[in-house]
């Protein structure tokens, strides 16, 4: 299997299509400063505007969800953690200072509080795997319902979505957080590096690598 063929499947397992979850160089531009309506509802915000910082929770919401469900796997795991990032955003509105754009540090927020609870989870990794082959669950990555051309195709299909997860579960955490980030389609290259705290030649490397052995596994 190609590496754009994995990012094309990976892309599906993170319920995205393919087009939306292929990140490539190109995509890496720098991330922008706020724009004049996310910058005046952020100062409503700091000065106790609640109505301002739901307008900005409700622009962030998918981001902010993505980007949980990247490191979590598990939607409702996701939903708790965005509850938990939206929360403590409000909390430490006021130490603001605008040295990133309010995403930037919206979504460190977020993987924070997603890696908190990952942690809490020390056996959620070994628990998914385990399930992958018993056949007893879907995995870490939930699958789009889709209509199936017909039984055949969608037994392989289903067959070449469960040897991706468990290609994507053997992958280390450094790796896969990148790779899921960047098929999340939700963040440039230099946006995920500003989430991980990495250079920018880590990320493309990291994802780069990761689609390697995501395909070596998968290879015929």
């Amino acid at each position: 299997m190609s590496t754009s063929q994995v990012t094309a499947v990976v892309a599906h397992l993170v319920t995205l299509p393919p087009d939306a979850g292929s990140t490539t160089d190109a995509a890496a531009a720098v991330e922008p400063r706020d724009p004049p309506e996310i910058e005046a509802l952020v100062r409503q915000a700091k000065a106790g505007d609640r109505a301002a910082f739901g307008d900005l929770v409700r622009i962030h919401q998918r981001v902010v969800f993505r980007t949980a469900l990247a490191a979590l796997g598990a939607r409702e795991d996701a939903e708790d953690a965005t509850q938990d990032a939206f929360v403590v955003a409000w909390r430490k509105l006021a130490g603001f200072r605008g040295d990133s754009s309010f995403r930037t540090w919206l979504l460190t927020i977020t993987w924070r509080k997603a890696l908190d609870k990952r942690r809490v989870r020390l056996l959620w990794w070994k628990r998914s795997a385990a399930w992958l082959d018993d056949g007893s669950s879907e995995g870490t990555m939930e699958r789009v319902a889709g209509p199936a051309p017909d039984p055949e195709a969608a037994a392989v299909t289903a067959d070449l979505l469960r040897q991706a997860r468990r290609a994507i579960e053997d992958l280390s955490p450094t790796l896969r957080d990148t790779l899921l980030l960047a098929a999340s389609g939700e963040h440039s290259y230099e946006q995920i590096a500003a989430l991980l705290g990495v250079p920018l030649g880590t990320v493309k490397w990291r994802v780069s690598e990761a689609r390697r052995r995501v395909a070596e596994r998968m290879a015929p």
